[in-house]
C-alpha cells in the first residue's frame, strides 16, 4: 500500500475530494499558501515600498530556487504567470520570415501551440504536427519520425517534455541533440515536468523550457517561469523582456509580487520532499492504477505497463459509445473524484494524475467510482 508522501492534513482539499488533476491544477500545500498569504500581507502593509523596493528585491531569491530546481542558473531564468506565458513570449519574440518550418507534434497543449500559429498567420510559417501514438514504446522511433520531416528551413522544434493528453514522455535530450544537429532550436513546454520529476535543463541541452507553477510544483495559481539558455539571449526580442528579466519593470508593470514569492516557497517544499523521490512515488502509483484497470474488462490502457515514455500522467480509454463527460461529471457530483477528459489528435480518454498527496486509497476510490458508472 502506496500512503501518501503529503498527508491530508497538510492540504486545504474538501473533506473526502480525490484530486487526481494535478496535470491541470495542482493543490497548494497550508505552508505554501501561508507563505504566499505572508507575502501578500507584507505587500499591503507597505505598498509602495514593497511594490519598488525589498518586495521586488526577493524576486532574485525565487529565480535562484527555480534555477537550482532544474540545473539552470538564475540570470537565465524569467518569472511569468504560466507555461503558456512562456511559450508564447517565445513566439512572439523570436525571428521568423516567410516560409520558416517549426516542428511539433499533435497532441501539444494549446498553450504551447497556439503562438506557433499565430506566428503563421503573422510570418507566414509553417507548423508540421509530428503524430505520437498513444501507445508509442520507442525512444528511437520517435526521434526517427522527428529526422525525417526536418526540412532545410526548419527554425525550431517545440515539444511538450510530457505530453498533457496521453502522458508520454517524449525522449527530449535526443530531441534537443536532433536539433541542434541541424542547427535548429530546441523549445521544451515543461508545464507536466518540474515537481513531478527532476529536470535538468542543461542535460536535456535545450535552448528554452517553460513551466508552470500551479501544476506540479504545487505553486499558487498565475505564476511560473522560462528558463533561457545564454545561446539565445540575443535572438529573443520579446516586449515582456525589454527592461530587462526581472518582473516589475516597466515592461512588464506590476506583478503578483506575493504570488511570485510563494512560488519560491513551493519551489522550496518540493525540493525538500526531492523531485527523485517524488517521481518514484508518482510512478509506483501508476503502476498501481496500470494493474488495476488492465484487470478492468470495460476499460483499456494504450500505453505500456512500464517504460521510458511512461509518465505520472496515466490515460485510458472507456468503452466505444461512453459518455465521457457525463461520466467525469459523475466522477465530480457523486463521487467527489477529479479526474480529465482527454480529446485530441484522434485519442479520446480520460486521464489520472497521481502526485506526491495520492496514495492507494485515491486508486481504490477510483477503480470503485468507475466499475459503478459502467456497470
Amino acid at each position: 500500500m502506496t500512503m501518501p508522501l503529503i498527508p491530508p492534513e497538510e492540504l486545504m482539499l474538501a473533506p473526502g475530494l480525490v484530486h487526481l488533476q494535478t496535470g491541470g491544477v495542482g493543490a497548494m500545500p497550508k505552508s505554501v499558501f501561508d507563505a504566499t498569504v505572508a507575502a501578500m500581507r507584507e505587500v499591503e502593509s507597505d505598498p509602495a515600498r514593497e511594490t519598488y523596493g525589498p518586495g521586488v528585491a526577493e524576486f532574485a531569491k525565487v529565480r535562484a530556487k527555480i534555477a537550482s530546481l532544474i540545473g539552470a542558473d538564475a540570470e537565465d531564468i524569467v518569472l511569468t504567470t504560466s507555461a503558456t506565458q512562456s511559450m508564447f513570449m517565445l513566439a512572439q519574440g523570436l525571428h521568423f520570415t516567410h516560409g520558416d518550418h517549426v516542428l511539433t507534434t499533435d497532441h501539444e497543449h494549446p498553450g504551447g501551440r497556439l503562438g506557433w500559429e499565430w506566428a503563421a498567420r503573422r510570418y507566414g510559417i509553417e507548423v508540421d504536427a509530428v503524430p505520437i501514438a498513444p501507445d508509442e514504446t520507442d525512444p528511437k522511433t520517435i526521434v526517427e519520425r522527428f529526422a525525417d520531416r526536418i526540412l532545410p528551413r526548419t527554425r525550431l522544434i517545440s515539444i511538450s517534455h510530457i505530453l498533457f493528453t496521453t502522458g508520454v514522455k517524449l525522449p527530449v535530450a535526443e530531441l534537443c541533440a536532433l536539433a541542434r544537429d541541424h542547427g535548429c532550436l530546441a523549445i521544451v513546454d515543461g508545464a507536466q515536468g518540474p515537481g513531478a520529476m527532476p529536470v535538468d535543463v542543461k542535460a536535456l541541452n535545450c535552448h528554452a523550457y517553460a513551466a508552470s507553477g500551479h501544476k506540479w510544483l504545487l505553486g499558487p495559481k498565475g505564476t511560473g517561469f522560462l528558463y533561457i539558455s545564454p545561446e539565445i539571449s540575443g535572438a529573443l526580442d520579446a516586449l515582456q523582456l525589454a527592461a530587462g528579466r526581472v518582473p516589475g519593470s516597466d515592461s512588464t508593470g506590476i506583478v503578483n509580487i506575493g504570488g511570485l514569492r510563494g512560488l519560491g516557497a513551493a519551489v522550496d517544499y518540493v525540493a525538500a520532499l526531492d523531485p527523485k523521490r517524488i517521481d518514484e512515488h508518482n510512478m509506483s502509483l501508476r503502476r498501481e492504477l496500470y494493474d488495476r484497470l488492465s484487470r478492468f474488462n470495460p476499460v483499456s490502457i494504450p500505453a505500456p505497463a512500464d517504460g521510458p515514455l511512461n509518465s505520472a500522467n496515466l490515460s485510458f480509454c472507456l468503452p466505444d459509445g461512453a459518455d465521457l463527460a457525463a461520466i467525469r461529471r459523475n466522477l465530480v457530483m457523486k463521487h467527489k473524484i477529479y479526474i480529465r477528459t482527454v480529446d485530441q489528435a484522434g485519442f479520446k480518454g480520460l486521464r489520472a494524475s497521481m502526485h506526491a498527496y495520492n496514495g492507494s486509497a485515491d486508486i481504490a476510490r477510483l477503480v470503485e467510482a468507475l466499475t459503478e458508472e459502467l456497470a
